[in-house]
């Protein structure tokens, strides 16, 4: 959510802008990528994103499907042999951690152009670890290997994947570690190594949105409730797709990097300029934008219009509802689309992939005294 009088809020925002957060709770590490030596090229056809080198593999947990679009340029870090495919049987994997055929890069040959992947990848540990059955498993969860990983020793890595927000290393040894604990010389993704799987990966567009984005408006054209039904299923589509919890992310254009750095003022607690997906208000922005071509404002306060309340004992499908108090849009903190049958939908903490979500009611005591319905 982003509030105190916060105007249009544009992409590439400066770190650090002052504002409250949506929802105040704990934030996990963040997850920026490394830097490494990198050349950009572009695609010949739109291509999926994979997280092992195979052509069959289907869309879902190892696959994201369109992740690269016909003559946009993707950003290699490494290359190595797989199946064939496209007419190689080069694989090319990406700074987004994705692997793609490199018969459809345009690298200007038929033979690797950059240097072989290097997998595993050996880190020392900085403590004893556990290792674990799952990644964000607890350290003494079910199937946890105590001390299984000595401080300084290596661990041979060969995939990272996203946790709650944080980054996890999956071992040769088919177990995993919270990658804070593992030495890599990096805070974030180490590039050069795969993703282990798809939560919390995106188009790899080259771009790095940072706040409100641009988009084009969905149909005004039906009835009420279609209209309604639109904007609940635009919401909804942002389900499932591995969308973390940003502060300030999100808009018209659908999700985006968040632009503040630490809402928390802790950089123990995450790094949401470095998290994509939504915050709360930008979800329903995007939700009303794209199903029903309405403008709602950029952030809670511009978004709890008095001319469009109805008594919260009057509930109704796609209204909104926010939390505060009395009828102050400046203390406005969350906002959530009512879906009928005590379930409302939001975007919220905790910082995972499935900070987009359907849920019950919960704090009514800390609701603002009006809902808001823009479709009448």
């Amino acid at each position: 959510m982003l509030k105190r009088n916060n105007p249009t809020v544009v992409r590439r925002v400066v770190a650090g802008l002052a504002a409250l957060a949506c929802v105040g709770t704990g934030l996990a590490a963040g997850a920026a990528t490394a830097s490494a030596a990198t050349k950009s090229f572009p695609v010949t056809t739109t291509l999926d994103g994979r997280t092992v080198k195979d052509p069959k593999v289907p869309v879902g947990k190892q696959r994201i499907a369109d992740m690269y679009q016909t003559g946009g340029k993707v950003t290699l870090v490494c290359q190595e042999r797989g199946p064939s495919y496209g007419g190689s049987d080069i694989w090319d994997l990406t700074t987004d951690g994705m692997w793609i055929p490199d018969g459809y890069v345009r690298t200007g040959s038929t033979g690797m152009v950059m240097p072989e992947c290097s997998i595993p990848k050996s880190f020392p540990a900085k403590t004893d670890l556990n290792g674990r059955r799952n990644k964000g498993d607890a350290a003494n969860a079910p199937g946890s290997v105590v001390d299984k990983y000595r401080a300084g020793k290596p661990v041979k890595v060969v995939c990272q994947a996203l946790a709650g927000g944080a980054i996890w290393d999956r071992t040769t040894d088919k177990l995993w570690v919270p990658d804070k604990y593992v030495k890599t010389g990096v805070d974030g993704f180490v590039q050069g190594l795969p993703r282990c799987d798809t939560d919390g990966a995106h188009a790899g567009d080259g771009t790095r949105d940072h706040g409100r984005n641009n988009g084009p408006a969905g149909p005004t054209t039906g009835t009420r409730q279609q209209k309604i039904d639109r904007v609940i299923a635009a919401a909804r589509s942002q389900m499932g797709r591995g969308l973390t919890y940003a502060w300030g992310g999100g808009g018209k254009g659908g999700p985006s990097y968040g632009i503040h750095h630490y809402p928390d003022g802790d950089p123990s607690k995450g790094d949401d300029y470095n998290r994509y997906g939504f915050d709360c208000s930008g979800l329903t922005l995007y939700a009303f934008w794209k199903g029903a071509g309405i403008d709602i404002g950029a952030n809670t306060t511009q978004q709890y219009k008095k001319k469009y309340f109805v008594p919260l004992s009057d509930l109704q499908r796609g209204d909104l509802i926010f939390w505060g108090k009395g009828d102050n849009p400046n203390t406005t903190t969350h906002v959530a689309i009512y879906l009928g049958g005590d379930k409302i939908l939001e975007a919220a903490p905790p910082r995972d992939s499935n900070s987009v979500h359907i849920r019950s009611f919960y704090e009514k005591d800390k609701w603002t005294a009006h809902a808001v319905r823009y479709i009448r």
